[in-house]
């Protein structure tokens, strides 16, 4: 059986991908009303009931794809996406916009652009911890107005970023 909290978790990360949703135009897909849905989606689906038949096809067919996608993850990366969205409901509301912000931002970079990206934080990741924290507090020297929340936005833990520290 599916926990609220799992169902909750589902929902937040739908609604945070629409950025990734494929080109094309509401009619390229017929809509789909929620009593065509399987028994199985719809118990998935239920924080959606009230507005399932609203939803433009396209977003319908996007949060399809992505519940089957959820679905098909490991039990350790679920867990792990529902830590992270755990810490994120518990963020000040300016530090949640603000990586909301940085999230569209890379999303609307080219390829090339977030691949150079996560090569960068690759070579990071691989820094000794005394290293990052060196590179940590010269950063907020030279940012003092992006407060303590550093480039991870998400504490004052130059290592929060690192999948190391998140287990």
């Amino acid at each position: 059986m599916i926990s609220k909290f799992s169902l909750i978790s589902l929902v937040l990360c739908m609604l945070a991908l629409p950025a990734f949703a494929q080109p094309g135009s509401a009619t390229d897909t017929p809509a789909l009303s929620w009593e065509n849905l399987s028994e199985e989606q719809q118990q998935m689906l239920a924080p959606l009931r009230q507005d399932w038949d609203s939803l433009q096809p396209r977003r319908q067919q996007h949060i399809l794809r992505n519940m089957q996608r959820w679905q098909e993850l490991p039990p350790e990366q679920r867990e792990r996406i529902r830590r992270r969205g755990r810490e994120f409901s518990g963020l000040e509301g300016e530090k949640r916009q603000r990586i909301r912000n940085n999230f569209e931002a890379f999303a609307d970079m080219s390829e090339e652009e977030r691949r150079e990206i996560r090569r960068n934080y690759q070579r990071y990741r691989e820094l000794s911890e005394e290293r990052r924290r060196e590179l940590f507090d010269e950063f907020q020297r030279q940012n003092p107005s992006r407060g303590r929340g550093g480039p991870a936005d998400m504490g004052s833990d130059p290592n929060q970023g690192t999948p190391e520290n998140r287990r």
